[in-house]
């Protein structure tokens, strides 16, 4: 949800549960006011009333008039000196509309032709529905018309006022470390906004010094140390060719040379995965993975044809993805290599590709393995010695950085599946 929606949802949320709490309220003290003019008002008609009663004797002898307005009641004096003016609600039956209406009495008591009455004055028809219809109906409207007014500054004031904080995503999204240095971003008059630019323009030149000088390091740290390995390797191969040396001292140099090809080796598979996970492969393009299985197959053939592994290569669909043609390279490189690697002498390779990704399966003695720490670095088979340990932590990286997944099963053939899918 963007930010002016989530702004918007809660503003409106607030403002309804507001409207209706203030709507609540509202109806009690209207109606307070309308109990009071009312009361007031038959406080008057029963001046009036009264004092027409004793001037014309004969109403007194009616206890219930044919008007309904008022009801009088003899009543003992001793009854009569305990009555107060009360106001209070009540039905009352209408012939008219055949049900009960809400109404306002006011009961009191008075003295006339030394008698004493009880009379009951009732107001007209006090409609609480009507009341509750039209206050509602008003702030239905108000809470239209709120609504109406916060989209309006919603889609315009706020949006303005968070202008640059679009702007500033938008700059971040298409920054690119280590491709050029970040421009100063648009100047905003918003001192908020204008911190936060200048904030992450220091941030992000200072990683770009500490991408640049990391990115030399490495490069000249994996440089410093091919250069004496490779060297070292090419003199103890010639010391090796040597006639003088007997067969236990060439098995030892044979032995310090496969230490060094696999520090060699080791070396390079570190400096490759700094490089994917410092995005250093970005050139990118749709990569038909239907080719790129067939040049790493043909690549393998020779490795494939001396493990005498069956490979069943089947293609569903083709898969076409957009991420660098020399990732995908060795992402597939390093899966099959791995498939050859840890299978049986003679055994088989599963490879199937469909329009969504492709999986590879191989049978092996290992069981299975852990998803915790399969694709971390140095995790390997305590009796692979001659592995690096580095081939699914790249495999890894580098489904981060092309924005794909990697899944592992095991199933219950002893057949270990790497699948790749978007």
């Amino acid at each position: 949800m963007k930010l002016l929606n989530y702004t918007l949802f809660w503003l409106t949320s607030i403002l309804f549960v507001a409207v209706s709490g203030w709507a609540i309220f509202f109806y009690y003290q209207l109606l307070s006011e309308v109990k009071n003019t009312i009361d007031e008002s038959l406080a008057s008609y029963k001046i009036s009333l009264i004092a027409n009663l004793k001037n014309n004797p004969q109403l007194l002898a009616h206890e219930t008039p044919g008007n309904q307005n008022y009801y009088l009641q003899l009543i003992p004096a001793e009854t009569a000196l305990q009555i107060r003016d009360t106001y209070n609600d009540t039905l009352v039956y209408s012939e008219i509309r055949k049900e009960a209406e809400p109404r306002r009495v006011l009961t009191t008591a008075f003295a006339a032709e030394d008698s004493f009455y009880e009379l009951k004055i009732v107001s007209q028809e006090l409609d609480r529905k009507a009341l509750i219809t039209k206050i509602a109906g008003l702030i239905l409207w108000l809470y239209l018309f709120l609504l109406a007014t916060i989209l309006v500054v919603n889609n315009f004031v706020l949006k303005k006022t968070w202008e640059p904080f679009y702007k500033l995503l938008d700059y971040l999204n298409n920054f690119r470390l280590g491709e050029s240095m970040p421009q100063q971003p648009e100047k905003t008059k918003i001192s908020e906004f204008s911190d936060l630019n200048d904030t992450i323009y220091k941030l992000l030149n200072a990683n770009i010094e500490t991408f640049t000088s990391q990115k030399q390091f490495i490069e000249n740290a994996s440089h410093e140390l091919q250069t004496p390995l490779a060297i070292a390797i090419n003199k103890l191969e010639l010391l090796a060719g040597s006639t003088w040396l007997t067969d236990e001292n060439i098995a030892k140099i044979g032995n310090i040379i496969q230490m060094l090809q696999r520090l060699a080796e080791i070396n390079k598979s570190l400096l490759l995965i700094s490089k994917i996970e410092n995005k250093q492969f970005v050139n990118n393009e749709k990569v038909d993975f239907d080719e790129i299985f067939k040049q790493v197959l043909s690549d393998f053939s020779d490795y494939i044809e001396f493990r005498k592994i069956n490979v069943h290569y089947s293609v569903k669909a083709n898969w076409i993805y957009t991420m660098n043609r020399q990732l995908a390279e060795i992402l597939v490189g390093n899966l099959l290599k791995n498939a050859v690697f840890h299978n049986y002498k003679k055994g088989e390779v599963f490879i199937r590709l469909s329009g969504s990704g492709f999986t590879i399966e191989n049978p092996s003695d290992e069981l299975a393995l852990s998803s915790e720490k399969l694709f971390k670095r140095f995790y390997k088979n305590k009796h692979k010695t001659e592995s690096t340990g580095l081939g699914l932590a790249i495999v890894k990286a580098i489904t981060n950085v092309s924005g794909c997944t990697i899944k592992y099963r095991y199933n219950p053939q002893n057949r270990h599946e790497f699948e790749i899918s978007t």
